[in-house]
């Protein structure tokens, strides 16, 4: 007996045999994510190719093209792997800031920012030189012709009052 069915039911072939096909995909590839991917690309065949279907065993032809599509699958160049070497997986390691660190970092340094931007002058040119733009003292003291002695002096004054207006900002 040939029972045919429509494809408005197939979602509920789908929902049926969900489990079935995903653990033949699962024994084919033994990673759950393939398995998924690969029970999703057999019901999309089915779907696809539903007029080629003869009616007899729905079961028998739904296995038979999870069989075959995973079969593909472990013969495609998009499944094999390449192993690297010690020194070469070494230069692929990151060695750059993760995403938090850099948000927390651009965040600190707008904070310092808008502290040193609060100070009075001199003050206000030596912290942000000095903490904002990174700029060593004795390249200030030749940018600016002023003593290297005068900018320590500002400096260290100018870091008692960030630490009071950093104080009052943030704690």
């Amino acid at each position: 007996m040939v029972i045919f069915i429509e494809k408005e039911d197939f979602t509920n072939c789908i929902k049926q045999y969900e489990r079935l096909i995903i653990t033949i995909c699962l024994s084919f590839t033994k990673n759950y994510f393939d398995a998924e991917d690969l029970a999703q690309q057999t019901f999309l065949s089915a779907y696809q190719n539903y007029e080629n279907f003869d009616g007899s065993n729905l079961k028998a032809w739904l296995t038979t093209i999870a069989a075959n599509k995973c079969k593909d699958y472990i013969k495609s160049k998009a499944r094999t792997t390449i192993s690297l070497s010690e020194e070469e997986y070494e230069g692929l390691v990151d060695k750059g800031d993760s995403p938090e660190e850099t948000v927390v970092k651009k965040n600190t340094m707008e904070r310092i920012q808008s502290v040193c931007n609060k100070l009075k002058e001199p003050y206000r040119t030596v912290a942000i030189s000095y903490f904002c733009k990174d700029i060593k003292l004795s390249h200030l003291a030749k940018k600016t012709g002023k003593n290297i002695k005068t900018l320590e002096t500002q400096l260290y004054r100018s870091k008692k009052l960030l630490k009071d207006l950093w104080k009052e900002e943030f704690m």
